[in-house]
């Protein structure tokens, strides 16, 4: 992964990439006006320019804005510099699932089911919501240093 320390996005300094998809790239970042750390997502330059890309990305900040759950990642802000379609994000310091599957194999049945219930219990209220996921994977689980659980990146996730 290139190096982008000390690049700006907005109001948002890059350390690092943490990872990419198909659709974006997510950067711990440094938010310089309240001095925090944040998952920054930033739309692929390519999709920039692709209106219904722009708008896919605009409702998945959307939808999990609206979402207060422990076990659901908190969107900060959504914006755009110079081109660049962006949404700031709690940062989880942790492992998504698929990392912690690929180093142990398989888990023992109360550590699963300690995975599967807080997750469990995301959904359920995003669906109360009205919020459907659609892309729940060992990706898209977060698992934070102090053990918590948090689902992420509702991208294609369907609201009313």
């Amino acid at each position: 992964m290139s190096s982008v320390s000390g690049r700006r996005i907005g109001r948002y300094e890059l350390i690092e990439e943490l990872g990419r998809g198909g659709m974006a790239r997510v950067y711990r970042a440094r938010d310089t006006q309240l001095q925090r750390i944040v998952a920054l997502k930033v739309l692929a330059a390519q999709l920039s320019m692709d209106a219904e890309f722009i708008k896919r990305f605009e409702r998945e900040a959307r939808t999990a804005a609206n979402l207060r759950h422990p076990n659901i990642v908190t969107v900060y802000d959504i914006g755009e510099d110079q081109g660049l379609h962006y949404i700031a994000m709690e940062y989880i310091d942790g492992l998504p699932l698929h990392t912690i599957l690929e180093r142990h194999g398989v888990l023992g049945l109360g550590y699963a089911i300690a995975l599967l219930e807080p997750i469990a219990a995301a959904l359920d209220y995003a669906h109360q919501a009205g919020a459907v996921h659609r892309d729940v994977k060992p990706h898209n689980i977060m698992v934070d240093r102090n053990g918590r659980v948090v689902l992420t990146d509702f991208g294609i996730a369907q609201t009313p």
